[in-house]
């Protein structure tokens, strides 16, 4: 899995090797400053090669610094020079070294999901189930991206939600949106979860705020910030709407969004966990949204909470949801799949794509929305079960 490669793993280590080498601090600006020379510019192009926030930059950054002494900055200036990847010397051992940090990142999520459980069984299953699964070593070790940190943060709140240090929670969520965007969603089951009293609730918002504030303000004023930051890429969660008219439309994302969180403040399902409600969440997220097969790991974490607080209930369901992502993985390019065991072998970089073989024998499109529609089938009735199970 170390040796696979994408091009997302050079995207994001080419931009942030302006901060591991060159000690640039503002990527947003700097990246639209370079000279259509530039050798970044012309082989990968900056307009949407770097879309996250600052504490991404600066921490992946500083991974790199952390592993100057392997030759990591002369790896990556070949591979901005634009040469083939595949035959750079030593690619499978830098591929490695900038995977690297996850694994200790991967270990932290491991032993919080052990502890979020009390018997000996569950907590060695949660272990098990985690560093086995395969969205986790598809994501992280696969195809080298870092959404194994946001994801350590949302785990972590729920780990001190559990505990009622719900301060400690908000802190962590609020880092989590700070290296990427999608866990704001999630803030407001925390403050509804969290008290019933409205002056707490406002406090705790502002505490999960602060180190986003904190993170971002010194990037405010600046227009190239807002437009790779806030890139359409970040919303795709609004491409699906219902037309009301010509102009006018509802999107389905907010419309169940609010409906959770209003249910997450309703007294009569108090007794549903924060977690279902996480897992709800990212049911209708992957439902009604076109995602990218590297946002699963977000909701891995609470299907395992899930699977495990209900002794395992209805699993063929989830079992189903993956297989589907299995399917969706696959009618991906083939750089999602296949291409990312290039490095072992570079002629898979050349095959042409397991949904380009499907095309030739069925709609393509067509079985993708087939088995996109069965997830939000799934999807619902298991929240809906949900709620059910909570108000009988």
């Amino acid at each position: 899995m170390y040796s696979c490669y994408h091009p997302d793993l050079a995207g994001q280590s080419l931009s942030v090797y302006f901060w591991g080498f060159k000690n640039v601090t503002n990527i947003y600006d700097h990246l639209l400053s370079l000279s259509s020379n530039h050798p970044l510019v012309k082989n990968f192009g900056v307009s949407d090669i770097f879309i996250y926030p600052p504490l991404t930059y600066f921490t992946l950054g500083t991974f790199q610094k952390l592993f100057s002494f392997t030759g990591l900055q002369n790896f990556l200036e070949i591979l901005m020079s634009g040469f083939n990847v595949y035959l750079i010397p030593n690619l499978r051992l830098y591929l490695t070294i900038l995977k690297l940090p996850y694994l200790f990142i991967d270990m932290v999520v491991a032993f919080l999901l052990y502890n979020c459980f009390t018997k000996k069984r569950d907590k060695n299953i949660a272990l098990i189930f985690w560093l086995f699964n395969p969205v986790t070593l598809y994501s992280t070790f696969a195809m080298g991206v870092f959404d194994i940190i946001p994801v350590l943060f949302t785990v972590l709140t729920y780990f001190f939600y559990i505990r009622k240090k719900f301060t400690y929670s908000f802190v962590s969520l609020g880092f989590g949106i700070a290296f990427k965007m999608y866990p704001i969603f999630l803030l407001p089951f925390l403050v509804f979860k969290s008290s019933p009293n409205f002056l707490k609730r406002v406090k705790y918002t502002l505490i999960a705020f602060l180190p986003i504030i904190l993170t971002n303000l010194p990037y405010l004023s600046s227009s190239a910030y807002k437009f790779m930051v806030f890139s359409p890429k970040s919303q795709k969660m609004f491409y699906m709407q219902w037309m009301l008219s010509g102009a006018e439309g509802i999107f389905p994302f907010i419309l169940f969004s609010v409906l959770l969180y209003l249910f997450s403040q309703n007294i009569k399902f108090s007794k549903i966990g924060l977690s279902t409600f996480f897992l709800s969440f990212f049911l209708l997220l992957f439902s009604v949204t076109h995602f990218h097969p590297q946002w699963f790991i977000w909701i891995t974490p609470f299907i395992i909470i899930e699977l495990i607080n209900n002794n395992f209930k209805e699993s063929w369901l989830f079992l189903i949801i993956f297989i589907i992502y299995i399917f969706i993985v696959f009618t991906f390019e083939n750089s999602l799949s296949v291409g990312l065991f290039a490095p072992l072998n570079p002629l898979l970089a050349q095959f042409k794509g397991t949904a380009n073989i499907m095309s030739q024998y069925f709609d393509t499109n067509q079985l993708k929305s087939y088995a996109r529609s069965l997830l939000a089938g799934i999807s619902a009735y298991l929240t809906m079960s949900y709620f059910y199970k909570k108000n009988v």
